[in-house]
């Protein structure tokens, strides 16, 4: 689709989650494809060079080029967009680079995947449009930042080093899923106080440090409802919630279907 005032026209825009036998054979497009991994694990082949995507890396593959995709570990959840950029729109410098998505860009996946999953009217493409674009913008400014080319004015050097702490926390949290977590503890892993991380969270991201913890929760909880046999019950105890009840719950909340019927369904509720 083409979006009339945009540096870029897009063929193709999906959010998909696949199983462990996820796998799609050797093919070339003419144009762009970015992948973004949302969560679980997966491997991309370019041209005969291999790489690994983890829970929010990004990757955008050349024109031309030879790609084959695996899962490795975790079942995918991942947005695809193939799209063909204007010379407005310069995406050569994060070709062919694993890059981690900014903290501060989560919640324009997350809207970029509801308007692919409901579209709201007639305005969706445009608004896939903008959102596609500002993603890229930020990319190309985290590559600019790991290239080590000169760094902005003072106050977006502190926004990236505020993205960075963030980013610990986060990986903080990831660790400790499997056992209960208070905020105080996430704030005094990353020496900072309780207050002062909850502020720092919430400019970045837009979010609680609790909303992003149970975030990360319900995404392992998913990717262990399609890989494991464990019980929903035990699979509550994996993710730090001790209650049955609340981790079905907040389940249902999160994703708008229950922990079982998400495994009968495949985890296939966002296809």
């Amino acid at each position: 689709m083409t979006v009339s005032g945009l540096p870029l026209r897009l063929e193709a825009l999906f959010y998909r989650e696949a199983g462990l036998d996820y796998h799609v054979a050797p093919h070339s497009h003419r144009i762009h494809q970015w992948f973004f991994l949302l969560h679980g694990g997966m491997t991309i082949s370019v041209d005969g060079v291999f790489h690994e995507l983890h829970a929010e890396d990004s990757l955008i593959i050349p024109p031309g080029t030879e790609r084959e995709t695996w899962c490795r570990t975790r079942a995918p959840g991942y947005q695809v967009v193939i799209f063909d950029a204007s010379a407005l729109l310069d995406v050569t410098p994060i070709c062919g680079r694993v890059l981690k998505l900014p903290a501060h860009l989560r919640d324009d996946v997350l809207a970029l995947i509801a308007e692919v999953r409901h579209p709201a009217g007639a305005d969706a493409k445009v608004l896939s449009g903008v959102l596609i674009l500002r993603l890229l913008f930020g990319l190309c400014r985290v590559a600019q930042l790991e290239s080590g080319a000169p760094r902005p004015a003072l106050s977006a050097l502190n926004a990236h080093e505020h993205q960075q702490v963030v980013a610990q926390a986060e990986a903080f949290m990831q660790r400790n899923l499997y056992r209960p977590l208070r905020r105080a503890e996430i704030a005094a892993a990353v020496n900072l106080s309780e207050p002062h991380l909850g502020r720092l969270f919430k400019a970045v991201t837009g979010r609680s440090v609790v909303d992003r913890l149970t975030e990360l929760r319900m995404d392992h909880a998913k990717g262990l409802l399609r890989e494991s046999t464990l019980s929903v019950t035990q699979i509550a105890g994996e993710v730090g919630l001790s209650s049955f009840s609340h981790f079905s719950k907040t389940f249902k909340t999160v994703t708008g279907i229950a922990p079982s019927d998400y495994r009968r369904a495949g985890g296939k509720s966002y296809s």
